[in-house]
C-alpha cells in the first residue's frame, strides 16, 4: 500500500457514510479522461457507470472548465433574492425550448432528491391555490426511486431504502412497478390488459381523488427496477388517468433526462407531456451540482392568478457558476448531436450486451433503453430466483469488475423490494463502439469469476 492510499484510508474515517456505507472505496480517484477514470497508481477504468449516470460528456471537457472559470472570473455567487442571475435566465431558457411544449417554467435547486421534493411541495401548492387544500397526497410506485430527502424518500418505493426511516414519512400509497420481467400480478403482456397501469385509477378510488395531489412516477426505472421499461401503452394510460381525477403527473427524469435514453428526455418515447419532470445528473455532466424542475404552464398560471408566492427555496440554487457549467454542456449536446448519438448508439450497446453476456447463467434480463441498462443477476436462470441478499451479490459483482477495470453501479431490491440483484451501466455519451467492444469483454470476463463464486 502506498503513503497516499494509506494516509487516504486514514482520513476516510472522520467522514461520515465513508465507512458506514454499502460500498466502502478502497483506492483514489486521481483523475478523469473521456470516458476513463484513473487511480492513484495510473490504472485506468472504463467508467462504464457514468457516475452513475451522471457524467454525460465525458469527464475532463475544456469548454465546460473554460465556462466556468470565465464565470468565476466575474463572480462566484450572489444571492438570487437581490439580484437577476444572467446565466441562470439563460440555461431556463434552453432548457425549456428542449422540454415538452406544455413546459413554461424552471425552478433551481441542487440535487434530485431537492428537485422532487420540490415538486411535491409545487403540487400540493397548487392544488391549495385552486382551492382543494385536501389534495396532498403523492401516489407513486413500488421500487420507484426518488431521493433521500424525507418526502422524495416517501414517495420512493425502493424498501431498502426505506426501512430504517420508515416513522419519519408520510404512508403514501404505491402501486407496483410495470416491470415485465417481475410481474407483480403473474401476467403476460399484452394479454395482462395492463394491470399495473389500470392499478393507478383503482387506488385514486379507493383513497379518494379529493385526497390525490399527484402520480411520481420515473420514466424508464433506475435503481430499484434495473432499467425497467414501460409499454407502449402504459404511459398514454397513465396520463389519462391523472386527467380524469385532477392529479398531476409528476415525471422523475434524474436520470434520463438530457439524452440520456436517445430521446432527450425519457418520457419522450411515448409522446406523453408530464405537468412537472425533475432533472439533474446529465444537465452538468458532474462538472458541478444542479438540478431543477421543470413546470407546466398551467401550473404556474394558477400562481400568477392568485399572486400566491411559492415559500421555498435553498441558499445555493441557481448559483451562477453551475448555470454557466450547464450551459456548456448543453451546447455540447446540442452541437455535437449526444442526443441522437445515444440513440445510435444504444443499438449497438444492446446488441453487444446481449451477446456478451446473455449466455451466462448468472444473467436473468438486459433491460433498457439508449445508454442506460439494467443487468439482473439470478441464481436460476430458468427459475428467475434471486440470491440470498445476505450474500450482496450485487456489490460483489461490483468489486469483481472493478478489479478488471470496468465501473458498474451495484442495486438491489428488483424482486418485491427485499431481495434481487442487479447492476446498472450507463457511459458517457461520447463512448465509441471499440469502447463499448471492451468494457463487455471486461464485464463478461466479471460474470465467469462472479459465476465460480457464486454459482458453485
Amino acid at each position: 500500500m502506498t503513503d497516499r492510499l494509506a494516509e487516504a484510508q486514514k482520513l476516510a474515517s472522520n467522514v461520515f457514510g465513508t465507512v458506514h456505507g454499502a460500498l466502502v472505496p478502497q483506492v483514489i480517484c486521481d483523475r478523469g479522461e473521456g470516458i476513463y477514470l484513473f487511480d492513484h497508481t495510473g490504472k485506468k477504468y472504463i467508467d462504464f457507470s457514468g457516475g452513475p449516470h451522471v457524467v454525460s460528456i465525458g469527464h475532463g471537457n475544456q469548454k465546460v472548465r473554460e465556462a466556468m472559470m470565465r464565470q468565476m472570473e466575474k463572480v462566484s455567487f450572489f444571492f438570487r433574492g437581490f439580484w437577476l442571475n444572467e446565466p441562470l435566465l439563460k440555461l431556463a431558457e434552453k432548457i425549456i425550448k428542449v422540454a415538452p411544449s406544455n413546459i413554461g417554467l424552471v425552478q433551481f435547486c441542487n440535487s434530485g432528491s431537492e428537485a422532487n421534493e420540490t415538486a411535491i411541495k409545487i403540487a400540493h401548492q397548487y392544488h391549495v391555490e385552486r382551492g382543494k387544500p385536501s389534495k396532498h397526497m403523492i401516489i407513486s410506485r413500488w421500487q420507484g426511486y426518488h431521493g433521500m430527502t424525507l418526502g422524495a424518500l416517501s414517495a420512493s418505493g425502493h424498501v431498502i431504502r426505506r426501512t430504517k426511516f420508515g416513522l419519519l414519512l408520510h404512508n403514501w400509497p404505491k402501486i407496483p412497478a410495470p416491470l415485465c420481467y417481475r410481474c407483480a400480478y403473474d401476467l403476460t403482456y399484452p394479454k395482462c390488459d395492463l394491470k399495473c397501469a389500470k392499478a393507478l385509477d383503482e387506488l385514486i378510488n379507493q383513497v379518494g381523488a379529493q385526497y390525490v395531489a399527484a402520480f411520481m412516477c420515473e420514466s424508464i426505472g433506475g435503481a430499484g427496477t434495473a432499467c425497467m421499461v414501460p409499454v407502449p401503452e402504459y404511459y398514454p394510460m397513465i396520463r389519462e388517468i391523472c386527467d380524469k381525477h385532477d392529479i398531476l403527473m409528476i415525471d422523475d427524469e434524474v436520470i434520463c433526462g438530457f439524452g440520456r435514453t436517445g430521446k432527450w428526455f425519457g418520457i419522450n418515447h411515448w409522446n406523453v407531456q408530464p405537468d412537472m419532470m425533475t432533472v439533474a445528473k446529465s444537465m452538468t455532466g458532474g462538472y458541478t451540482p444542479m438540478a431543477a424542475v421543470l413546470i407546466a404552464r398551467k401550473i404556474g398560471k394558477v400562481f400568477d392568478e392568485t399572486g400566491a408566492p411559492f415559500i421555498h427555496g435553498f441558499t445555493m440554487e441557481g448559483n451562477p457558476v453551475s448555470a454557466a457549467a450547464a450551459i456548456a454542456v448543453l451546447e455540447i449536446i446540442e452541437s455535437e448531436k449526444l442526443v441522437e448519438r445515444s440513440a445510435r448508439l444504444g443499438e449497438y450497446f444492446f446488441k453487444v450486451a446481449r451477446e456478451k453476456l446473455s449466455h451466462h447463467p448468472s444473467v436473468g434480463d438486459i433491460r433498457g433503453k439508449g445508454l442506460l441498462m439494467g443487468i439482473e443477476l439470478v441464481k436460476n436462470k430458468k427459475t428467475k430466483e434471486p440470491f440470498d441478499p445476505r450474500l450482496r451479490a450485487a456489490n460483489r459483482f461490483q468489486k469483481i469488475a472493478m478489479e478488471k477495470g470496468c465501473m458498474v453501479y451495484p442495486t438491489t431490491g428488483v424482486d418485491n423490494g427485499v431481495r434481487g440483484d442487479h447492476y446498472l451501466v450507463s457511459p458517457p455519451y461520447i463512448i465509441t463502439e471499440a469502447e463499448i467492444d471492451a468494457a463487455f469483454d471486461l464485464l463478461d470476463a466479471a460474470q465467469t469469476d462472479f459465476e465460480k463464486e457464486f454459482l458453485k
